[in-house]
């Protein structure tokens, strides 16, 4: 085999294998954003999780949960539901644990507050990031039925 057709065969092979191990289906990714929220089903109820931060917000969402809006701060909201989206009701919760861990492991309890508005409830907390960095959430939710232990990882930009 000449030099120029093995030059060509590698070139071909090499073409060829680039493209090995990626997903084409897979949407690249948006700078900025994440995906939001958590949903952990418990039986007929669904324990919605949502981490976001606050300057990707509209400002009346941010002021009605009492937060600071900009990119180091990230509005956390544990909301407990029963039944179907349009028909779901609010399930109180007895408490609501947050910790959150950075990169670098720092850990940060949040005080996490309800927020009542008509029928909804809502426990909210706000966290501080400094961004890129990735947060690891730890949250445990409990009323007299149980312990509801979620896990998630969010990355900011």
């Amino acid at each position: 085999m000449t030099a120029r057709r093995l030059l060509a065969s590698m070139l071909c092979a090499a073409a060829l294998l680039s493209g090995c191990g990626r997903e084409a289906s897979a949407p690249p990714p948006q700078v900025g954003h994440t995906a939001s929220n958590e949903a952990v089903r418990i039986g007929d109820a669904v324990m919605n999780i949502s981490a976001i931060q606050t300057d990707k917000l509209p400002a009346q969402i941010v002021q009605r949960y009492g937060a600071e809006r900009n990119a180091r701060t990230v509005l956390i909201v544990v909301a407990m539901r029963f039944g179907e989206d349009a028909t779901a009701t609010s399930v109180p919760l007895d408490k609501v644990q947050v910790v959150v861990t950075d990169l670098l492991g720092r850990k940060q309890e949040i005080a996490m507050r309800e927020v009542r508005e008509g029928d909804s409830i809502d426990y909210v907390g706000t966290v501080t990031v400094s961004p890129p960095d990735t947060l690891r959430f730890q949250v445990k939710a409990s009323n007299s039925h149980g312990i509801y232990p979620a896990q998630f990882n969010r990355d900011f930009f």
